[in-house]
Protein backbone atom coordinates (compact mmCIF):
# COMPACT_ATOMS: atom_id res chain seq x y z
CA UNK A 1 0.00 0.00 0.00
CA UNK A 2 1.18 3.52 -0.78
CA UNK A 3 1.74 4.95 2.68
CA UNK A 4 1.10 8.46 1.41
CA UNK A 5 -2.47 7.45 0.62
CA UNK A 6 -3.25 5.37 3.71
CA UNK A 7 -5.81 7.88 4.97
CA UNK A 8 -7.08 8.97 1.58
CA UNK A 9 -10.21 11.12 1.79
CA UNK A 10 -9.86 12.85 -1.57
CA UNK A 11 -13.12 11.33 -2.81
CA UNK A 12 -15.00 11.83 0.47
CA UNK A 13 -17.27 14.69 1.45
CA UNK A 14 -15.57 17.64 3.15
CA UNK A 15 -15.93 17.72 6.93
CA UNK A 16 -17.28 21.24 6.52
CA UNK A 17 -20.43 19.47 5.33
CA UNK A 18 -20.43 16.01 6.92
CA UNK A 19 -18.91 12.56 6.64
CA UNK A 20 -19.71 9.07 5.37
CA UNK A 21 -19.21 6.55 8.17
CA UNK A 22 -20.88 3.59 9.89
CA UNK A 23 -22.68 2.94 6.59
CA UNK A 24 -24.53 6.28 6.84
CA UNK A 25 -24.17 9.62 5.04
CA UNK A 26 -24.09 12.13 7.88
CA UNK A 27 -24.56 15.80 6.98
CA UNK A 28 -24.45 18.97 9.11
CA UNK A 29 -24.47 22.73 8.65
CA UNK A 30 -22.81 23.93 11.87
CA UNK A 31 -19.64 24.99 10.04
CA UNK A 32 -21.28 26.49 6.96
CA UNK A 33 -23.51 28.59 9.22
CA UNK A 34 -20.48 30.16 10.86
CA UNK A 35 -18.14 30.30 7.86
CA UNK A 36 -16.35 33.69 7.93
CA UNK A 37 -15.88 35.95 4.96
CA UNK A 38 -13.24 34.78 2.55
CA UNK A 39 -9.61 35.45 3.48
CA UNK A 40 -6.73 33.45 4.90
CA UNK A 41 -7.46 29.94 6.19
CA UNK A 42 -5.25 27.47 8.04
CA UNK A 43 -6.02 23.76 7.68
CA UNK A 44 -4.23 22.36 10.73
CA UNK A 45 -3.60 18.62 10.50
CA UNK A 46 -4.59 18.78 6.84
CA UNK A 47 -4.19 15.07 6.09
CA UNK A 48 -5.41 14.36 2.56
CA UNK A 49 -6.14 18.08 1.98
CA UNK A 50 -9.86 17.48 1.45
CA UNK A 51 -10.86 20.52 3.51
CA UNK A 52 -7.97 22.60 2.14
CA UNK A 53 -9.27 22.02 -1.38
CA UNK A 54 -12.85 22.81 -0.36
CA UNK A 55 -11.78 26.08 1.23
CA UNK A 56 -9.73 27.07 -1.81
CA UNK A 57 -12.65 26.44 -4.16
CA UNK A 58 -14.93 28.77 -2.17
CA UNK A 59 -12.43 31.62 -2.15
CA UNK A 60 -9.96 31.20 0.72
CA UNK A 61 -6.19 31.40 0.44
CA UNK A 62 -5.15 28.24 2.28
CA UNK A 63 -2.14 27.12 4.30
CA UNK A 64 -2.07 23.35 4.95
CA UNK A 65 -0.08 22.08 7.94
CA UNK A 66 0.82 18.47 8.69
CA UNK A 67 3.78 16.27 9.55
CA UNK A 68 4.95 14.81 6.23
CA UNK A 69 5.69 16.92 3.17
CA UNK A 70 5.85 13.89 0.86
CA UNK A 71 2.37 12.78 1.90
CA UNK A 72 0.97 16.30 1.51
CA UNK A 73 2.56 16.59 -1.92
CA UNK A 74 1.06 13.29 -3.03
CA UNK A 75 -2.40 14.47 -2.04
CA UNK A 76 -1.92 17.94 -3.48
CA UNK A 77 -1.40 16.45 -6.94
CA UNK A 78 -4.81 14.75 -6.75
CA UNK A 79 -6.83 17.99 -6.93
CA UNK A 80 -7.51 20.64 -9.55
CA UNK A 81 -6.66 23.72 -7.50
CA UNK A 82 -8.28 27.04 -8.46
CA UNK A 83 -5.73 29.28 -10.17
CA UNK A 84 -6.97 32.47 -8.49
CA UNK A 85 -6.32 31.20 -4.95
CA UNK A 86 -3.01 30.54 -3.21
CA UNK A 87 -2.24 27.25 -1.51
CA UNK A 88 0.93 26.52 0.44
CA UNK A 89 2.08 23.48 2.36
CA UNK A 90 3.99 23.54 5.65
CA UNK A 91 5.36 20.34 7.16
CA UNK A 92 7.64 19.54 10.09
CA UNK A 93 8.45 16.63 12.37
CA UNK A 94 6.01 17.98 14.99
CA UNK A 95 3.01 20.28 15.00
CA UNK A 96 4.89 22.63 17.35
CA UNK A 97 7.68 22.99 14.80
CA UNK A 98 5.17 23.40 11.99
CA UNK A 99 3.36 26.20 13.84
CA UNK A 100 6.68 27.96 14.43
CA UNK A 101 7.03 28.29 10.65
CA UNK A 102 3.91 30.46 10.55
CA UNK A 103 5.74 33.27 12.37
CA UNK A 104 3.25 36.18 12.47
CA UNK A 105 0.66 34.85 10.02
CA UNK A 106 -2.98 35.53 10.93
CA UNK A 107 -6.04 33.60 9.76
CA UNK A 108 -9.75 34.34 9.64
CA UNK A 109 -10.44 30.59 9.82
CA UNK A 110 -8.54 27.66 11.30
CA UNK A 111 -9.81 24.12 10.78
CA UNK A 112 -8.69 21.41 13.18
CA UNK A 113 -10.53 18.25 12.18
CA UNK A 114 -9.64 14.93 13.87
CA UNK A 115 -6.35 16.25 15.22
CA UNK A 116 -6.53 17.15 18.92
CA UNK A 117 -7.26 13.58 20.04
CA UNK A 118 -3.81 12.58 18.71
CA UNK A 119 -1.89 15.14 20.78
CA UNK A 120 -0.35 14.88 24.23
CA UNK A 121 -1.47 18.40 25.19
CA UNK A 122 -4.37 19.71 23.07
CA UNK A 123 -4.77 22.79 25.29
CA UNK A 124 -1.21 23.89 24.53
CA UNK A 125 -1.84 23.45 20.81
CA UNK A 126 -5.10 25.42 20.94
CA UNK A 127 -3.33 28.24 22.78
CA UNK A 128 -0.65 28.31 20.08
CA UNK A 129 -3.29 28.30 17.32
CA UNK A 130 -5.15 31.19 18.95
CA UNK A 131 -2.09 33.40 18.43
CA UNK A 132 -2.61 33.02 14.68
CA UNK A 133 -6.32 33.83 14.78
CA UNK A 134 -7.59 37.26 13.76
CA UNK A 135 -9.67 39.12 16.32
CA UNK A 136 -12.92 38.03 14.67
CA UNK A 137 -11.58 34.68 13.45
CA UNK A 138 -13.00 31.24 14.16
CA UNK A 139 -11.69 27.73 14.74
CA UNK A 140 -13.66 24.69 13.54
CA UNK A 141 -12.93 21.50 15.49
CA UNK A 142 -14.01 17.87 15.36
CA UNK A 143 -12.99 15.47 18.13
CA UNK A 144 -14.31 12.06 19.22
CA UNK A 145 -16.41 11.38 22.27
CA UNK A 146 -14.28 9.29 24.61
CA UNK A 147 -17.38 7.55 26.03
CA UNK A 148 -18.05 5.42 22.92
CA UNK A 149 -17.16 1.75 22.48
CA UNK A 150 -14.67 2.51 19.71
CA UNK A 151 -12.74 4.93 21.92
CA UNK A 152 -12.81 2.59 24.91
CA UNK A 153 -11.46 -0.24 22.78
CA UNK A 154 -8.71 1.89 21.24
CA UNK A 155 -7.67 3.01 24.70
CA UNK A 156 -7.29 -0.66 25.70
CA UNK A 157 -5.53 -1.49 22.44
CA UNK A 158 -3.01 1.31 22.96
CA UNK A 159 -2.21 -0.02 26.45
CA UNK A 160 -1.74 -3.54 25.05
CA UNK A 161 0.50 -2.24 22.26
CA UNK A 162 2.70 -0.41 24.76
CA UNK A 163 2.89 -3.45 27.03
CA UNK A 164 3.77 -5.86 24.19
CA UNK A 165 5.96 -3.51 22.15
CA UNK A 166 3.68 -3.70 19.11
CA UNK A 167 4.50 -1.02 16.56
CA UNK A 168 1.95 1.77 16.08
CA UNK A 169 2.59 4.40 13.45
CA UNK A 170 3.45 7.82 14.96
CA UNK A 171 0.43 10.10 15.05
CA UNK A 172 -2.06 7.26 14.63
CA UNK A 173 -3.31 6.41 18.14
CA UNK A 174 -5.81 8.55 20.00
CA UNK A 175 -4.04 9.85 23.09
CA UNK A 176 -7.09 11.76 24.34
CA UNK A 177 -10.28 9.93 25.43
CA UNK A 178 -12.36 12.85 26.63
CA UNK A 179 -16.05 13.26 27.33
CA UNK A 180 -17.87 16.20 25.70
CA UNK A 181 -17.68 18.09 29.01
CA UNK A 182 -13.91 17.51 29.22
CA UNK A 183 -13.40 18.77 25.65
CA UNK A 184 -15.33 21.92 26.54
CA UNK A 185 -13.10 22.37 29.58
CA UNK A 186 -9.93 21.96 27.48
CA UNK A 187 -11.10 24.53 24.95
CA UNK A 188 -12.08 27.07 27.58
CA UNK A 189 -8.85 26.54 29.54
CA UNK A 190 -7.02 27.59 26.38
CA UNK A 191 -8.58 31.03 26.64
CA UNK A 192 -11.07 30.39 23.83
CA UNK A 193 -14.85 30.79 23.70
CA UNK A 194 -17.27 28.14 22.46
CA UNK A 195 -19.77 29.68 20.04
CA UNK A 196 -21.47 26.43 19.00
CA UNK A 197 -21.24 22.74 19.91
CA UNK A 198 -23.09 19.83 18.34
CA UNK A 199 -22.88 16.04 18.66
CA UNK A 200 -23.07 13.78 15.61
CA UNK A 201 -22.68 10.09 14.64
CA UNK A 202 -25.56 8.36 16.42
CA UNK A 203 -25.29 6.18 19.50
CA UNK A 204 -26.74 3.01 17.95
CA UNK A 205 -24.94 3.32 14.61
CA UNK A 206 -21.58 4.06 16.23
CA UNK A 207 -21.66 1.41 18.94
CA UNK A 208 -23.22 -1.32 16.79
CA UNK A 209 -20.41 -0.73 14.28
CA UNK A 210 -17.88 -1.10 17.09
CA UNK A 211 -19.39 -4.42 18.22
CA UNK A 212 -18.95 -5.73 14.68
CA UNK A 213 -15.69 -4.13 13.63
CA UNK A 214 -13.60 -4.62 16.77
CA UNK A 215 -13.91 -8.46 17.00
CA UNK A 216 -13.40 -8.87 13.25
CA UNK A 217 -10.37 -6.58 13.26
CA UNK A 218 -8.88 -8.64 16.11
CA UNK A 219 -9.65 -11.84 14.21
CA UNK A 220 -7.85 -10.45 11.18
CA UNK A 221 -4.84 -9.56 13.30
CA UNK A 222 -4.71 -13.06 14.82
CA UNK A 223 -5.10 -14.71 11.42
CA UNK A 224 -2.09 -12.82 10.06
CA UNK A 225 -0.02 -14.04 13.01
CA UNK A 226 -1.09 -17.59 12.16
CA UNK A 227 -0.03 -17.24 8.54
CA UNK A 228 -3.33 -16.83 6.70
CA UNK A 229 -5.28 -13.78 5.68
CA UNK A 230 -8.72 -12.83 6.94
CA UNK A 231 -9.86 -9.38 5.82
CA UNK A 232 -11.85 -8.67 8.95
CA UNK A 233 -12.32 -4.98 8.16
CA UNK A 234 -13.85 -5.71 4.75
CA UNK A 235 -16.24 -8.24 6.29
CA UNK A 236 -17.13 -5.74 9.01
CA UNK A 237 -17.81 -3.00 6.47
CA UNK A 238 -20.30 -5.18 4.59
CA UNK A 239 -22.06 -6.18 7.82
CA UNK A 240 -22.23 -2.59 9.06
CA UNK A 241 -23.73 -1.46 5.75
CA UNK A 242 -26.47 -4.06 6.20
CA UNK A 243 -27.54 -2.87 9.65
CA UNK A 244 -26.94 0.85 9.10
CA UNK A 245 -30.53 1.78 8.05
CA UNK A 246 -31.99 0.17 11.18
CA UNK A 247 -29.41 1.83 13.45
CA UNK A 248 -30.05 5.19 11.83
CA UNK A 249 -33.80 4.70 12.37
CA UNK A 250 -33.19 4.12 16.09
CA UNK A 251 -30.85 7.11 16.39
CA UNK A 252 -33.37 9.49 14.83
CA UNK A 253 -35.84 8.48 17.52
CA UNK A 254 -33.51 8.65 20.52
CA UNK A 255 -32.08 12.18 20.54
CA UNK A 256 -31.88 11.97 24.34
CA UNK A 257 -28.76 9.83 23.82
CA UNK A 258 -26.95 12.69 22.08
CA UNK A 259 -24.32 13.07 24.87
CA UNK A 260 -23.18 9.55 23.90
CA UNK A 261 -22.93 10.27 20.16
CA UNK A 262 -19.58 9.61 18.49
CA UNK A 263 -18.23 13.05 17.54
CA UNK A 264 -18.10 16.58 18.94
CA UNK A 265 -18.20 19.48 16.49
CA UNK A 266 -17.11 22.86 17.88
CA UNK A 267 -17.03 26.42 16.59
CA UNK A 268 -14.74 28.51 18.81
CA UNK A 269 -13.44 32.07 18.92
CA UNK A 270 -11.15 34.26 20.99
Amino acid sequence: MDLALTFDRTSDVSKLDGCNTRGIEYRWDIFRRHLPTKGQALDFGAGSLRESYDLATIGFDVTSVDLDSETLGAYQRRYEWPIDRSHRILAADSFTSALAKLTGDQFALITCFDVLEHLEDPSETLTALSRHLTDNGLVFISVPNGRTLFELFWRLDLKIAKATGRYIRPGEPHLQRNSPAKWREIIQSSGLTIKAHEMHIGFFANNAAAMIQVPLALAGRVSRKMGFKLDGLAIAERAIDQIAPAMDFLDRRSKFLEPLYGWNLFVIAK
